[in-house]
């Protein structure tokens, strides 16, 4: 079967999906009321200062909540923390874990964390029950893709990726609205 065909699992706390909308939501309802409402934008320093400040804050928020994850797909496991991408090809994956947050367990023993899935005090009292549906998600893609021999010979890589569609995007939000009250 391709690698099309196949499920993909993608991991996120609950939490961070409420996030993602709530909070850029309200920053976008109380940017618009300051753009339309209060008048504070008067030129385009005004503008491009207020969007860039606004656009830039829910970006941040978006990286936290929504864009860090984990990733499994039929050739890889893949950690989303922020800007840093860990691409773990499954042949390197020796275990998926919980101890204090999920980590990913490596063929050389070297353990890589999520930031999505980090330790907490209150978590490690109560022993991650958030946690334990996305780990059994994990495993169970552990289970199927690492034994399914589509995996040639590839070591782990660590990169950066900046996700400039959404930087810009989140901008734009509040630039539009600033240029037309203008």
């Amino acid at each position: 079967m391709s690698e099309r065909g196949k499920k993909r699992v993608v991991a996120r706390k609950p939490v961070s999906i409420v996030l993602t909308v709530l909070v850029p939501g309200a920053l976008a309802l109380m940017g618009m009321s300051v753009i339309f409402g209060a008048g504070i934008v008067h030129n385009l320093a005004d503008v491009l200062v207020f969007s860039l400040i606004m656009g830039e804050s829910s970006f941040v928020i978006w990286l936290l909540a929504w864009h860090s994850k984990i990733r499994a797909t039929p050739r890889s496991l893949f950690v989303d923390n922020f800007l840093v991408v860990h691409e773990i090809p499954w042949q390197h994956v020796k275990d998926i874990a919980l101890g204090n947050g999920i980590f990913v367990v490596l063929d050389d023993g070297t353990a890589i964390g999520s930031l999505q899935f980090g330790g907490s005090v209150l978590g490690g009292i109560t022993g991650y029950p958030t946690f334990r549906r996305p780990l059994r998600r994990l495993r169970q893609a552990l289970a199927t893709y690492k034994g399914n021999g589509e995996h040639e010979a590839r070591e782990k890589k660590t990169y950066v990726k900046f996700p400039w569609i959404a930087a810009l995007a989140w901008f734009l939000l509040y630039a539009i609205p600033s240029f037309l009250q203008l």
